[in-house]
């Protein structure tokens, strides 16, 4: 039997690891102490984790629900060009160097 707690080293709940959502879409819920203890429970009685057997629930509600096309997303505006940014300012004048120290004369 694995052990819920992960005292034991355990297979994780899927092949993408522990905490790891299959579909790339992270999911939290929070139990109280009582509903952790009998997901506990339950998870033992089927000799599989408390995070195996959330994912197998949530897998299985997924296989059941219809899921919507994704959203199409556009950006927000169009992507400005270094020379459309910069088109209404004109370049610094260029500045004259200081001119150089004359030696001392040595004596």
């Amino acid at each position: 039997m694995k052990d819920s707690q992960g005292s034991e080293a355990a297979q994780p709940a899927s092949a993408h690891g522990p905490g790891r959502a299959p579909a790339g879409i992270p999911l939290t819920f929070r139990l109280g102490e009582r509903e952790y203890a009998a997901l506990v429970r339950i998870a033992r009685h089927r000799d599989t984790t408390a995070a195996g057997l959330v994912e197998q629930l949530v897998l299985h509600a997924l296989s059941k629900t219809d899921v919507p096309p994704p959203a199409e997303s556009h950006p927000a505006r169009k992507h400005t060009t270094y020379e459309e940014a910069t088109a209404g300012f004109r370049q610094d004048a260029t500045l004259h160097a200081a001119p150089e120290p004359e030696p001392e004369p040595s004596a």
